[in-house]
């Protein structure tokens, strides 16, 4: 008994800097967009590819907080609409973003396993441009905008020092879409969607 009081004290004591631990790592995201139709008028595709990098820091083996930058950028064409009917200008058009996001959550430890199930939630900071060569004064868009992060999956440990994991991520980002054109028509308001994730990390 006096040995496990005193394992629990030790374990207390330390400070929590030096039970945290740092790992880098990059990242995949493949986003199917709420906007499907905004998505696939524009772009051809409501599914697109994120590219992105951030770090891992975990807390006692059990917490984790991620911070994360990723990168997306599509050609499509500017499109409107007329009694329901999208009509396609030929105007080539970008479409781009760069989400800044925060998680935080919990790590499940199984026993001998290599396998570490977790699930967490966040913030997000999502940019949104629109823009083209010939494109008149006040069409190009450029908005930055709040959202919120629900996730779960789980980490593989490949390597002593590599590991990968595969989740599922749900965003939703109001307040970019909906404002006008297209996707005001459509009634669709939500920048987010659900997104398959692939991480490969560095460290233990």
């Amino acid at each position: 008994m006096k040995s496990l009081l005193f394992a629990a004290f030790v374990f207390l004591a330390t400070p929590v800097w030096a039970q945290t631990q740092f790992r880098p790592f990059v990242l995949l995201d493949v986003e199917h967009f709420a906007a499907s139709t905004t998505f696939e008028a524009t772009v051809g595709s409501a599914v697109a590819p994120l590219w992105g990098a951030g770090v891992d820091v975990v807390v006692r083996r059990r917490f984790f907080v991620d911070v994360s930058i990723s990168h997306l950028s599509r050609n499509g064409e500017r499109v409107f609409v007329n009694n329901g009917e999208v009509f396609h200008l030929g105007i080539p058009l970008t479409v781009s973003s760069t989400p800044i996001e925060v998680t935080g959550g919990y790590r499940f430890h199984l026993r001998r396993s290599r396998v570490i199930p977790y699930a967490g939630v966040g913030v997000g900071s999502y940019s949104y441009r629109e823009t083209s060569d010939f494109s008149a004064s006040g069409e190009n868009v450029d908005v930055r905008h709040a959202g919120f992060i629900a996730l779960g999956g789980a980490e593989f440990r490949v390597s002593r020092w590599i590991a990968v994991t595969g989740d599922a991520e749900y965003t939703r980002v109001p307040g970019i879409l909906g404002q006008g054109g297209l996707s005001k028509d459509v009634n669709e308001d939500n920048f987010g969607g659900v997104a398959a994730r692939v991480r490969v990390i560095i460290g233990r």
